[in-house]
């Protein structure tokens, strides 16, 4: 049986990817810093405490494992000063380096990264090969894509996979639910900007399908079917059946969430090519089909 460890395994795309893994017969190592969260993991699972950003005993768990999928990092979707913007990079680079030094040569490391990478680019259609941005979040996934990517030297296979927006029973999904729900949803700014979406069990579908086909690369996890911010607003109206045309203006979001107003404004049309390449098959691929399956109960 091969063994996994995992970092960020609590979190939402981590605690989802699990049950995936555990259907692949995989015998699953959770790193966790916080004990109360273990109760929300399989009872199969083996959990170790640590923290990925500071080294420990928990890396020398790493040597003796086949496949490492690292998930850690602070969350992106809070008011941003310089000292939140340091723990954003330093936790992704930090926790990338403690992993790497450890791995076995024969091992397979997948990375999480972000479609964040390429930066704000209007109606450019973009692939794996395209460029990265500029932005702060930009910077932040060159910095820890690189990290991820010295593993190479040593011999082990690595996969950088680039997250669009994880639709889900927790994330972006879940806090703007309550603003539709009431009638007051509508498109961010002006609603024109691409939003790279991913249903969870596709995104989590395609990290265990990429464990088992290990074609080393870049992977955009993105839906193949991206829509500007205005549809996605439009479909998730026409399904709790409550009227979406209030804007909210960038101004707003700028008081609320500061220089992340930008990020969430940003266009980013990233297509999955190199995922389809290798014969991933999505369940769902339009926005319509994936918010009806995440909001059945108000369908």
């Amino acid at each position: 049986m091969k063994k996994i460890f995992i970092t960020g395994g609590t979190g939402f795309i981590g605690s989802n990817l699990i049950y995936d893994l555990l259907q692949e017969n995989y015998e699953i190592y959770v790193l966790t810093r916080n004990p109360e969260k273990i109760k929300k993991l399989p009872s199969s699972c083996q959990i170790i405490l640590g923290n990925p950003t500071i080294e420990g005993d928990w890396q020398k768990k790493l040597e003796e494992m086949d496949i490492v999928i690292n998930l850690a990092g602070q969350n992106i979707f809070s008011r941003w000063t310089e000292e939140y913007k340091n723990k954003i990079l330093e936790s992704r680079v930090k926790s990338t380096q403690n992993i790497v030094s450890f791995l076995r040569k024969d091992s397979l490391l997948i990375n999480a990264s972000a479609v964040g990478y390429y930066g704000d680019r209007g109606n450019e259609i973009i692939t794996e090969e395209s460029l990265p941005g500029n932005t702060f979040l930009a910077k932040v996934c060159v910095e820890w894509e690189k990290e991820a990517l010295k593993a190479k030297e040593n011999g082990t296979k690595v996969i950088i996979t680039r997250f669009g927006i994880v639709l889900g029973n927790e994330g972006m999904l879940a806090k703007i639910l309550p603003i539709f729900k009431l009638g007051l949803g509508g498109s961010l700014g002006k609603g024109n900007q691409w939003f790279p979406w991913i249903h969870i069990k596709d995104l989590t579908s395609a990290i265990s399908f990429l464990t088992k086909d290990k074609t080393e690369g870049i992977y955009n996890l993105t839906s193949p079917n991206p829509v500007t911010n205005k549809e996605f607003s439009q479909t998730l109206g026409k399904i709790l059946k409550r009227p979406t045309i209030i804007p909210i203006p960038f101004f707003m979001l700028k008081l609320v969430f500061g220089e992340l107003a930008n990020e969430i404004t940003s266009s980013i049309r990233a297509y999955p090519q190199n995922l389809l390449s290798i014969g991933f098959s999505f369940k769902f691929e339009t926005i319509e089909s994936a918010l009806r399956d995440l909001l059945k109960s108000n369908s």
